[in-house]
């Protein structure tokens, strides 16, 4: 089949003899597409453009067959079934190798005969032409990755190169490789957070994805001369308040509850670095109902608290609080050498199985201004019914005037009314939109331009 192929498109010696090499626009090209592991259907064409009317084409294609499988190869949606109104190709010679992820192809669109020209792709120096639909499933278990889908000249026996065929000469293309990336939908992140030297570092790490989980690890570093992390009475208290705490109430080991939740630090794992991770099964004990985190953006998972020295040379510095694959769990105690730590990395599991999420460090910034939590209008870190409450009291019954007006101003217009209160309740009880910028999770300076302020930082 190939080698009826390759003796019709003779590629250097027509070349060299025809003088019939690649235009400017003589190009073949594969698609960059994205899909989700477990993804079927995930479409990927070749393409060309071309100087002069074409009549076939051969290609080889490489792809990585651990992660996808090429289920089938057609002409749907191309420029070859618009040229032969739905018909196949006379001739479609095509091979896929799943074992070592090969396609070779060789196509004419129609013999004719001798009253009918074969059938001619026009010339097409400007807009893409497309030749062939490529069917891709990716892998269930394949993790966030780039795959290339390249061209490859010289594959199978005898070898087959990327032409396009034109009167009968070859024309030698410009190759352009494509590439599937498996999407990365789970996103671990702290964002930014302002801080004073000699106060308190509120950082809360939320979580954006897609498909629900069973549970996760977390694996955080910090400078632990500038950082020193507060370790809170109960294991509850460190997501207190926040998404997980909604969702799974009763607090640790708790059935309902995240029912496996285990902390463990290391506050010197190396000098100058502390260390703390942090473990989470939602569904371990019977009668096991299949409990998981749903989907969903912005999920806060994780409250941590740093004490800062008050140093005034920190101001205008900033540090690091980063999501680290880098060290062993803390779960081995020096004085046992029999005891054998796992890597601390940070992943979720996803239909049993650990998935690395995209990791974003939190970034401290030192400044000379009280960083505040919108929505905190009390001061006492925790965003809830009592922030809503106390602004009510001080505006209508006498109540303690907020430390930083900024904080009350939950709906961020400049103002402090009733409105910020129901803003508030709306956000915590209805699903209403978010505070604005620092939000409600991260100590923050205000990015609008108003004439209210802070006196003290509120919550951080």
């Amino acid at each position: 089949m190939f080698g009826y192929l390759n003796r019709l498109m003779i590629l250097a010696i027509v070349c060299g003899l025809f003088q019939h090499c690649a235009g400017a626009a003589d190009v073949l090209s594969i698609d960059n597409i994205a899909a989700n592991a477990g993804d079927s259907d995930a479409f990927c064409f070749v393409r060309a453009t071309h100087d002069s009317g074409i009549e076939g084409f051969a290609v080889g294609i490489q792809y990585d067959p651990i992660h996808l499988n090429l289920s089938g190869v057609d002409f749907q949606d191309t420029a070859v079934s618009e040229l032969l109104s739905g018909a196949d190709p006379d001739f479609a010679g095509i091979s896929i190798d799943s074992a070592t992820g090969v396609l070779l192809a060789g196509v004419i669109f129609s013999y004719g005969d001798l009253s009918t020209p074969p059938a001619t792709l026009p010339a097409s120096p400007d807009d893409q032409n497309a030749l062939l639909r490529l069917n891709f499933t990716v892998s269930s278990i394949s993790l966030p990755a780039v795959l290339p889908i390249q061209f490859v000249n010289g594959m199978g026996d005898p070898p087959v190169d990327n032409v396009l065929s034109s009167g009968g000469f070859s024309i030698i293309p410009i190759l352009v490789d494509g590439s599937l990336t498996i999407n990365n939908l789970h996103r671990f992140y702290f964002g930014n957070i302002a801080a004073t030297p000699g106060g308190l570092v509120t950082a809360t790490l939320r979580y954006d994805h897609q498909d629900e989980i069973q549970g996760f690890q977390v694996a955080i570093s910090y400078d632990n001369t500038i950082l020193d992390l507060q370790i809170p009475a109960s294991g509850a208290d460190w997501y207190s308040g926040l998404f997980l705490d909604a969702l799974f109430p009763g607090g640790p080991g708790v059935q309902g509850g995240i029912e496996l939740f285990y902390p463990a630090f290391d506050p010197a794992v190396e000098p100058g670095v502390g260390l703390a991770t942090f473990a989470a099964i939602f569904d371990f004990l019977p009668p096991f109902g299949g409990q998981a985190l749903p989907g969903g953006d912005g999920q806060s998972l994780l409250r941590l608290e740093f004490q800062t020295p008050a140093d005034p040379n920190l101001l205008g510095t900033t540090t690091e609080i980063v999501l680290d694959d880098s060290y062993l769990l803390p779960s081995c105690p020096p004085s046992n050498p029999n005891c054998t730590s796992g890597q601390a990395l940070n992943y979720v599991i996803f239909d049993g199985l650990s998935i690395s999420p995209i990791l974003e460090n939190g970034i401290v910034e030192f400044v000379d201004q009280p960083g505040f939590l919108r929505g905190n209008s009390n001061g006492d870190s925790s965003i809830d019914l009592a922030d809503a409450l106390f602004v009510m009291n001080w505006l209508f019954v006498s109540g303690d005037q907020p430390a930083c007006f900024d904080s009350a101003d939950v709906n961020d217009d400049g103002g402090l009314d009733i409105s910020d209160s129901i803003f508030l309740l709306n956000y915590l009880f209805v699903n209403g939109p978010i505070p604005g910028a620092p939000g409600p999770f991260n100590c923050g300076l205000d990015p609008s331009e108003d004439t209210l302020d802070c006196v003290l930082p509120s919550g951080c």
